[in-house]
């Protein structure tokens, strides 16, 4: 008894700081360690009892203490282990008993250890008579533990494919331990005693327990797996169910024991117990037994298998809102693996302009580079249907791709289809112990597969748009670029034909030289961007006079009067604004009321102020523009009435103004004339 609780102890307490002091230290790790290390406490306790019965009572203090932490440590690891956002996940009942845990010290220290216990003849029969408060002190450790598998049991029942292998071990062996503890306690209950000759069998399977958890920890580093978990309460409560079924079996036996005697009773009642802690661990930690038994719960109490409504919600919450194309494949995946519980997922689609069908996601299922037959995908896009390969209507053409399912390891293909197209399939890989899918299965199957199909096609139309998007804003800009040429050589043409009346001018030689080089410095700019792409993001605003720089575009298209164009200043308009592209927008302007009037007309440019914004009037006595045209036309890009315009120019001086926060007007009659003018804020330098 001594070596065995020796040994027990020592591989707890090297267990724990194991735990403690990995790499990764989480909260559970160090819960964890606080479990074990009280759990190889009350095993140290209890063999010094044994080893020092005129002590009894000191060394039964110490195991009353290391109890109540022991229940709690274990309670607080089942909330935690393996879980993320586990104190949120966690029910509120559960984190009430967490709360009010400090109540049992209070309620230990508070009442004489004499009421806890006594022990007539120890010496011999090695038994401990409860009183009322270790009555109400073992119920209360009894219900703590009840907790704690529980509590197990909804981490594991949550647990999905590779994740489900990594912490199936750690759970048993906890499982185990808590399980130990739940019999212990009922036992003292039951016989209102605690018999301390159940204490090498208690402490044997405690360290076959810890063994097993070991293993589990440095095998599959469980530590470090995380899971979201439901809190789905018909399933949850499965435990309670069978643990509750279990007490009372007990409490039943205890009634007979008055009919079969002592003797026979305890005997009877030990193989039992024994017998009923086996099939709590087995009905808890089985995945075919309780796939068994939600089937019949769904059955015999529940109209269909599935909560159709609750998995829809469920799955459209969880591909809503990603961020990416692969984001979202991942999400589908997912989620279809975790609908019927299968063992891994993956999902083919059709590659853009071809036929053939390539894995773009896959999870815990092995991504082959081989495509499948042309006769699969023929008999899902012909038949429509959910393939089982396990289904004998399918014989024929799960023979015919039986390479293909091999590779994959498939269990379940489901279709994606877009219309009658096949789009793509789902790839389910179903655990070895999987029970017959059913119609209901199928059918959750083909609403899920609509839904996904629908999300694929917004994502992939989206990336589209967003594609034309770009292309569109490198159209708009070489356009600007190309008007922007289109303008500087329009100067270059004025000077050209000016020339050929003022070349001997000496003053018109000056202004031409003059304009020669802005013309050249524009165009060096517009191929500097032409060459970048860069993109303007913000206005370059100063506080300036608008009249001065309006001068300034003047200057550069009058060129000694060739040009019939006067300027008038009202008044002086000071505000802020970005002179190159308010130049710009005036330059644009002139040059396109100079090429209306055809050297027949007269341009007129006016600066002034009215209802307390800045303006620049522009109008000339040209063609003019109809109505239809000013209504539907004018303003949009690659719209003109020039043979050989961009259709940019307007749109361009628009989208600047109103950068500025003005406003573009025009006023303009067929054979007339046409008039635009620019209102601009009035902002003050200060």
């Amino acid at each position: 008894m001594l070596s065995l609780s020796v040994i027990t102890v020592i591989v707890a307490i090297l267990t724990s700081l194991a735990v403690v002091f990995r790499r990764h230290k989480h909260i559970v790790n160090i819960v964890f360690s606080i479990s074990l290390l009280s759990t190889s406490a009350v095993i140290f306790g209890d063999a010094m009892i044994m080893l020092q019965p005129g002590l009894l009572y000191e060394w039964k203090r110490f195991v009353f203490i290391s109890e109540a932490v022991m229940v709690v440590a274990w309670l607080i690891f089942s909330l935690s282990f393996a879980r993320t956002g586990y104190w949120q996940a966690a029910s509120g009942f559960s984190r009430v008993f967490v709360y009010i845990s400090p109540l049992i010290s209070i309620f230990f220290f508070a009442v004489p250890i004499g009421n806890f216990f006594y022990a007539p003849d120890f010496q011999s029969e090695k038994v401990l008579f409860l009183g009322n408060a270790g009555y109400l002190f073992n119920l209360i450790l009894l219900f703590y533990s009840i907790l704690s598998i529980i509590n197990l049991e909804t981490t594991m029942r949550s647990s999905q494919g590779t994740d489900r292998w990594k912490i199936k071990f750690t759970i048993f062996g906890v499982g185990t331990l808590v399980a130990i503890n739940i019999f212990y306690y009922s036992h003292a209950l039951l016989y209102r005693s605690i018999n301390m000759n159940f204490l090498p069998a208690k402490t044997g399977i405690i360290l076959m327990a810890i063994l097993i958890i070991g293993y589990s920890l440095f095998r599959h580093k469980t530590m470090d797996t995380e899971l979201a978990v439901s809190r789905t309460v018909m399933y949850r409560s499965l435990s309670l169910i069978v643990v509750g079924g279990y007490l009372l079996g007990l409490g039943l036996i205890g009634e007979g024991m008055r009919y079969f005697g002592p003797k026979v009773g305890e005997n009877i009642t030990t193989f039992l117990v024994f017998a009923g802690a086996m099939l709590v661990i087995a009905i808890i930690f089985s995945e075919r037994l309780r796939r068994r038994t939600v089937v019949f719960l769904n059955k015999n109490f529940f109209n269909q298998k599935y909560d159709y409504r609750e998995q829809w919600l469920k799955f459209t919450q969880r591909i809503s809102f990603k961020h990416s194309f692969d984001e979202l494949l991942a999400s589908i995946v997912e989620g279809f693996r975790d609908a019927i519980g299968a063992k891994g997922a993956a999902i083919w689609l059709k590659e853009k302009g071809g036929e053939e069908y390539r894995c773009v996601k896959a999870l815990d299922m092995r991504a082959v580079q081989s495509g499948p037959g042309r006769e699969l995908m023929a008999f899902l896009e012909k038949m429509k249907w959910v393939l089982d390969v396990r289904d004998r209507k399918c014989k024929k053409i799960v023979a015919l791709s039986r390479v293909f399912i091999k590779e994959t390891h498939a269990s379940v293909i489901v279709p994606l289809l877009n219309m009658d197209d096949l789009a793509g399939f789902i790839l389910l890989e179903g655990a070895p112990d999987e029970p017959a899918y059913n119609y209901e299965d199928y059918d959750l199957l083909k609403t899920l597969s609509r839904q996904a199909m629908s999300a694929i096609l917004i994502a992939r139309l989206s990336d589209e748009l967003t594609e034309a998007r770009e292309m569109e804003a490198v159209g708009r800009l070489s356009s600007f670029i190309l008007h922007d040429l289109k303008n500087a050589t329009s100067m270059l043409s004025l000077i050209v034909q000016n020339a050929e009346e003022h070349i001997d001018n000496p003053e018109f030689q000056r202004d031409a030289i003059k304009a020669v080089s802005n013309s050249s410095d524009k165009i060096k700019s517009i191929i500097g961007r032409l060459d970048t792409f860069p993109k303007k993001t913000s206005l370059d605003l100063a506080y300036s006079d608008l009249g001065s720089d309006v001068r300034k575009v003047i200057r550069q298209v009058n060129l000694n009067g060739h040009v019939k164009l006067s300027f008038h200043e009202q008044e002086a308009v000071m505000t802020r604004f970005d002179s190159e592209e308010m130049s710009k927008v005036v330059l644009n302007l002139i040059i396109n009321a100079v090429e209306a009037i055809q050297s027949q007309g007269e341009v007129h440019v006016v600066v002034g102020m009215e209802d307390s914004m800045g303006f620049v009037k522009v109008s000339d006595t040209g063609c003019g523009m109809s109505d239809e045209f000013i209504e539907k036309r004018l303003f949009k890009p690659f719209q003109s009435t020039k043979k050989k315009g961009f259709g940019i120019g307007l749109y361009q001086c628009k989208s600047i103004v109103e950068l500025h926060a003005g406003r573009l007007k025009v006023s303009s009659r067929e054979g007339h004339g046409t008039e635009f003018i620019i209102c601009l804020p009035i902002v003050s330098g200060n």
